[in-house]
């Protein structure tokens, strides 16, 4: 099993991107930078391994874990099918 992505960088408009505390990516935490105006993250897992991903595209896919395909941006604790 891989490791969980940590966020880092958070995107909203007007700002740009942000740096922030860093904290697990997980599906309530997408959602609450969701709510909060943020659009996209940059997520890293370990020193060199970053993607910027969008909080719309993982919190509907994390209702549905079975459909992700791509283990890189999987949600903790999904599986493929």
């Amino acid at each position: 099993m891989t490791r969980p992505r940590t966020v880092t960088h958070a995107y909203r408009m007007p700002g740009g991107w942000e740096h922030l505390p860093h904290r697990r990516l997980t599906a309530d935490t997408a959602r609450a930078l969701r709510d909060e105006g943020y659009t996209l993250v940059r997520a890293r897992r370990g020193w060199t391994n970053t993607k910027e991903i969008s909080l719309t595209l993982f919190v509907e896919q994390s209702r549905n874990a079975a459909q992700w395909r791509d283990a890189d941006i999987r949600p903790s604790g999904a599986t493929t099918p």
